[in-house]
């Protein structure tokens, strides 16, 4: 399908970035559904749109349908295929947050110092939990402001902000960088430690989740483009960035 893309849009009348937008977008549908249509695999673009906001998933279904009836209508393909509308599914999942929130509370002096910085690792460098479960001591260079995140064959190398190092720096030697005799700490031990932390600061509602949305709408009004960011955080693809513009 993806050879067809370019054809479709020479036969309409778009502002460019209109025209960038629709190609992107059914750039983005070609890739989820494997250059091949069917309604298996048009329910998997659809559950992959879900999380954006509805102007955004109104969007992309209108390039998707035209663009889906101009192979059909140009024998492509062998019958009519459109995607559904899902605004009227109702979904119980937490609002996205919008913009950005006074988070300094963070920083202040705590107690609770483990699960502030495992606040602050996610806050300041998108990590999730797993990330931060799995990050060896050996992986971070201080002096050089780097750390290296290792996950399988993939390697990500991230700059570390300089608030950040006295807090890393803290930390007692060790295989992992919350090391438990050389090992890593159970996935509930640092949900623990976080909630620990954000209770002590009157702020129970800040979640793992909710602080990596932070980081993500902090890089995006900075001016990071989604392509670069969905690189830094790992991601195969911007599609699940979307839901953040």
């Amino acid at each position: 399908m993806e050879e067809y893309i370019s054809t479709f849009l020479a036969g309409k009348d778009l502002a460019k970035n209109s025209r960038l937008a629709y190609f992107y977008d059914l750039q983005q549908f070609v890739e989820l559904c494997q250059n091949q249509v069917s309604k298996a695999k048009l329910a998997i673009y659809q559950a992959a749109i879900q999380d954006c906001k509805p102007s955004v998933q109104k969007r992309k279904q209108s390039a998707v349908n035209q663009f889906l009836f101009f192979l059909y209508e140009e024998g492509y393909l062998d019958r009519f295929y459109k995607l559904k509308s899902s605004q009227s599914s109702k979904r119980n999942h937490q609002p996205l947050p919008q913009k950005t929130d006074d988070l300094s509370l963070l920083w202040q002096e705590t107690s609770y110092q483990t699960g502030q910085l495992i606040a602050l690792l996610i806050v300041s460098l998108g990590l999730i939990p797993s990330e931060i479960t799995n990050l060896r001591q050996e992986y971070l260079n201080l002096e050089f402001q780097m750390m290296t995140l290792v996950k399988d064959q993939d390697r990500r190398i991230i700059s570390l902000p300089k608030e950040i190092l006295p807090y890393l720096k803290e930390q007692p030697a060790g295989t992992y960088l919350f090391d438990k005799k050389g090992q890593p700490y159970s996935r509930q031990w640092f949900f623990n430690r976080l909630s620990e932390f954000v209770a002590s600061i009157g702020h129970r509602e800040w979640t793992a989740q909710y602080l990596r949305d932070q980081f993500i709408l902090a890089e995006l009004a900075k001016g990071k483009s989604p392509d670069d960011l969905a690189k830094q955080l790992g991601l195969k693809s911007r599609m699940s960035l979307e839901k953040y513009r």
